[in-house]
């Protein structure tokens, strides 16, 4: 008889604490990559298994604690061919903020361009010069231009004309994505607000275009962010805001 009770007082409580979790509001995921490794390739990120980058174009490489590219030639400008660019993340993420720091370090004789790509999906230019689809952040060194969102291959959905960024000068882009509607940011002040519905998903990157450039502290937070997992002891992190670093 004590041990049909114990058993129904266990069960009682059991059922209160699952009943407990399903209330408790799931937090959105958050990573930051600052690239504190050794020079050469990009470690995966510890998530989702390992995300690897995915590199298009370009020659790409970490090095002094940044992600470089730093090929300045070009071939296009009108197809899937234009921007040296390198992706990470799941094409099936939907609404999130992205954000790096992002340097020109050496302009190209044409039109130096630095930025965030953003819903990134099928970008595969090997099929063909139009097969990428994706949202581009950009900064643009020259002094007749300046900062712009590109919709794939490279059309423009927005620009702010005569307002170059300047060499060798660190800028914070940052984007936020939630169904139509696009944010993107400088230095926290906002450039650009705007509807969309070509993309509604895909992974993040960095680009360029006729420019060497250095990225920083990739921050990626959204509610289908998943969460990262220490690969030393195989165990979660904070779910709300862990920092990866590689030692």
């Amino acid at each position: 008889m004590n041990s049909l009770k114990c058993c129904c007082t266990q069960n009682y409580y059991l059922v209160l604490f699952l009943l407990f979790c399903s209330f408790v509001p799931v937090q959105a995921g958050k990573f930051i990559v600052d690239f504190d490794q050794p020079n050469g390739k990009p470690r995966p990120i510890p998530i989702d298994g390992g995300l690897e980058w995915q590199e298009l174009q370009g020659k790409w490489t970490v090095k002094n604690k940044k992600y470089v590219q730093s090929e300045t030639e070009w071939t296009s400008v009108a197809n899937c061919t234009t921007y040296h660019r390198s992706h990470i993340g799941n094409e099936n993420w939907t609404d999130y903020t992205v954000s790096a720091t992002v340097r020109i370090d050496e302009g190209g004789p044409l039109a130096p361009i630095a930025g965030l790509f953003f819903r990134v999906n099928g970008d595969n230019p090997k099929k063909g010069d139009m097969e990428c689809n994706y949202y581009y952040f950009r900064i643009d060194q020259r002094a007749a231009e300046g900062p712009c969102l590109i919709k794939s291959p490279n059309e423009i959905l927005k620009i702010h004309k005569a307002k170059p960024c300047k060499l060798k000068t660190d800028y914070i882009l940052k984007v936020a994505v939630k169904g139509s509607s696009i944010k993107c940011f400088i230095n926290d002040k906002l450039e650009f607000d705007v509807e969309d519905k070509s993309f509604p998903k895909g992974a993040v990157g960095v680009g360029t275009f006729n420019a060497g450039v250095s990225f920083d502290n990739l921050t990626v937070e959204g509610p289908e962010i998943p969460q990262p997992v220490d690969l030393k002891n195989k165990l979660t992190t904070t779910w709300a805001n862990c920092k990866i670093r590689f030692q």
